[in-house]
């Protein structure tokens, strides 16, 4: 295992913008967590229910060979098992109806057939279902075709959709972050962190499609953030990680390595993923947090070329005076 620790946690005052951005995740999550819980539970219990799922699935079959030019092939050949009576088939149409935007919009008012009372029973359910879709937090503040005004490309990356994913997304928040800032200054890690959230949303939009399930999290904007580390080699600066092979004794430590290792470490897993992902069973948004590490990207290559000026930079008047006389020390 390798993971970069940079300059680790400094103080917040080194730092502030980047604990204020921390800050307003936390604070979202916490004040959201309880009706999250509330909400999550109740849909939880309603797609996991084995006889909703197979009238869901049954429905969601029939929608597609109807109009199969609408929808992918994994979709088409698992609507065919379903008519075959693979009842696994039918469970998995029942899951994966939930994000197709086609069926969520349709499906209240659409006749598929069949038993009678199952379907009325599956009909009662799905309205809740839709009913807890505008109330849970995730539906509230993350992009989905039930919300894509322009406020959601903002609050989508201060919303997270559980505890571990606020914690790692914070983690490499404080400790990117707090590098940037400490190094190039606060209005670097704003506008890093808001630019690769928006540009990552973005291309999520147009290389994975909004659905009905929502974008949520902080990820884009921190593989900005990432990424502008990263893409730091430029100046042929060297970053300290953190490496553990063995409890043993040399098998683990701090050590400095070239600062473009960290796009190895924590973005090539996302082009992998993106590349194995399917758009029907995908969970994870590989495609912004490539959008967002384009944007860190940008960042760093408008910093090389001298386009933008970093706060403390030790040519500028306004700068502390500083030991290092290079012009402008860069990542």
């Amino acid at each position: 295992m390798i993971f970069p620790i940079l300059r680790g946690f400094v103080s917040p005052h080194l730092a502030p913008l980047t604990v204020f951005l921390f800050a307003i995740n936390l604070f979202v999550f916490l004040a959201t967590y309880d009706e999250y819980e509330r909400t999550d539970a109740r849909m939880d219990e309603l797609i996991t229910d084995r006889a909703f799922l197979e009238t869901q699935g049954s429905a969601f079959s029939v929608m597609i060979s109807r109009d199969p030019a609408k929808f992918s092939r994994t979709l088409i050949e698992l609507a065919r098992k379903s008519y075959s009576g693979d009842v696994e088939s039918r469970k998995i149409l029942g899951s994966l109806a939930i994000r197709n935007v086609e069926f969520m919009t349709q499906a209240t008012d659409y006749e598929f057939g069949g038993d009678e009372v199952a379907v009325a029973d599956w009909r009662g359910k799905f309205k809740e279902l839709k009913s807890l879709q505008f109330e849970h937090p995730s539906y509230l503040w993350g992009i989905s075709r039930l919300k894509t005004q322009w406020v959601q490309f903002i609050t989508y990356q201060f919303s997270h959709s559980g505890f571990l994913h606020l914690f790692w997304n914070m983690v490499f928040l404080l400790i990117f972050g707090m590098f940037i800032e400490t190094k190039l200054g606060g209005s670097f890690v704003v506008v890093t962190y808001f630019g690769g959230g928006l540009l990552g949303a973005w291309i999520f939009s147009q290389l994975s499609g909004i659905s009905s399930a929502p974008l949520v999290g902080a990820s884009a904007a921190v593989s900005a953030l990432i990424a502008l580390v990263g893409f730091g080699w430029l100046s042929r600066e060297k970053i300290r990680f953190f490496f553990w092979l063995l409890p043993a004794e040399g098998y683990f430590g701090f050590v400095a390595l070239p600062s473009w290792l960290v796009l190895i470490v924590s973005l090539i897993p996302d082009v992998s993923g993106y590349l194995a992902a399917s758009q029907d069973f995908g969970s994870v948004a590989y495609a912004a947090h490539l959008g967002g590490a384009l944007w860190g990207f940008v960042i760093a290559m408008s910093l090389d070329r001298g386009w933008l000026v970093e706060e403390n930079d030790p040519s500028s008047p306004a700068a502390p005076p500083s030991s290092d006389h290079r012009p402008g020390a860069r990542i």
